[in-house]
């Protein structure tokens, strides 16, 4: 195994060239940030030595409490990058590129305590002090991981991924030790995880305090389905470890069933605010779609919104099956009256009857009316696609 992560660190550490320069610019952003009487602040991974090649660098600006993010930071931050575009997540920030590195500028609240913070990103520079305390020699660790997590799409706690952000990697392998350890652990996670306990946090797929406030869920962006690819993966690659779980191939999968893509108007705003929603919409519709036997679904975003769904069937027909209540359940009965050629099949009452919708569109239309359906998979949509590092 030693020589396969020696290399995929050969391929995810920076070289001195992309440090130097990072470092370079880095210094001018600060400069910037100091003419305008301002304290800047290097955060995230390069500031933790953990990054990946090509990482961005995330430079916070710090403000009084009194001052609105909004307006003065996003002001001052155009200042300092010009060209950068205005996006938000749970907080207004700019991105931009100089020489080819990504830049996050990103305005903030100074705080004291991290447990008291006033907007979403004020304890960040808190996050970046902890792993410097604690991380040193163990860089690497978290770079592997990363990458392992990439590989496995369970990278990224933003809304699209559903999975592990930076600083929860970090904050697990200063716990495990190092990269092996914590596949180990990995493979015998089982949902609902809870490492630690967060009093009166909502229930989510994993738990774990984060170091620097002991109210907060750490690991609370991590979904169902991002914390099962990362099992997944981890007793995959422990049962036959190979370079392909950190940089799996890219592997066309067959459609297994009737396509059809539902196209929706974009809502305008970003991937983080709006990828939640469409997925919301495809839960509902997948639900709403299960006497076509739904077999797998999808959500992508471009100009429009894109919902991929494959099922057993487009049409049903003009008898189906409808399950009443068991005889000891309130409302049999009512079923029996209402239906009086209902039969006994089981425990549970049952009747043939037209369906309510015969085919997809009628379903997917009575639910979003502006969706417009297409038969097959349409330009822009993306097919559902299978386990990324699976021969």
């Amino acid at each position: 195994m030693k020589g396969i992560l020696n290399q995929v660190l050969e391929k995810t550490r920076p070289e001195e060239n992309e440090t130097r320069k990072i470092n370079e610019i880095s210094s001018i952003l600060n400069s910037k940030v100091t003419e305008q009487g301002l304290e800047p602040l290097i955060v995230g991974s390069i500031a933790k030595g953990t990054n990946l090649k090509g990482a961005d660098i995330d430079l916070f600006i710090r403000f009084d409490k009194n001052i609105n993010l909004k307006e003065e930071g996003l002001r001052v931050a155009r200042k300092i990058l010009p060209d950068g575009k205005e996006l938000y997540a749970q907080h207004p920030y700019l991105r931009g590129e100089i020489e080819g590195i990504g830049i996050d500028l990103v305005p903030c609240y100074t705080i004291k305590d991290s447990s008291k913070s006033i907007s979403a990103v004020d304890r960040t520079p808190f996050h970046t002090k902890w792993v410097n305390s604690n991380i040193a020699g163990r860089e690497d660790e978290v770079r592997l991981t990363k990458q392992f997590l990439k590989g496995a799409g369970a990278y990224g706690a933003n809304a699209a991924v559903g999975g592990f952000s930076g600083y929860l990697v970090e904050i697990l392998i200063i716990k495990y030790g190092n990269f092996e350890k914590l596949i180990h652990e990995i493979s015998r996670w089982r949902p609902p995880l809870i490492i630690q306990n967060v009093e009166n946090a909502p229930e989510s797929a994993m738990m774990m305090q984060d170091p620097v406030d002991e109210k907060r869920n750490v690991s609370a962006g991590v979904t169902l389905k991002g914390l099962g690819a990362a099992i997944l993966a981890a007793k995959g690659f422990l049962n036959n470890p190979t370079v392909d779980f950190f940089f799996p191939k890219n592997k066309i999968r067959k459609s297994k069933g009737l396509v059809t893509t539902v196209v929706l108007p974009h809502p305008g705003g970003n991937e983080e605010t709006v990828l939640p929603w469409l997925q919301k919409q495809g839960r509902k519709i997948n639900n709403a779609i299960s006497d076509f036997e739904p077999i797998a679904w999808n959500a992508n975003l471009g100009k429009n919104c894109f919902l991929v769904f494959e099922t057993a069937s487009v049409e049903l027909p003009q008898i189906v099956p409808h399950k009443g209540p068991a005889p000891w359940e309130d409302g049999a009965l009512d079923f029996l009256q209402k239906y009086p050629d209902a039969t006994l099949i089981g425990e549970r009452l049952e009747i043939g009857k037209p369906p309510r919708h015969s085919k997809i569109d009628g379903i997917v239309l009575e639910l979003l009316p502006n969706a417009k359906i297409h038969p097959g998979l349409i330009e822009g949509a993306e097919p559902v696609q299978r386990v990324p590092w699976l021969d």
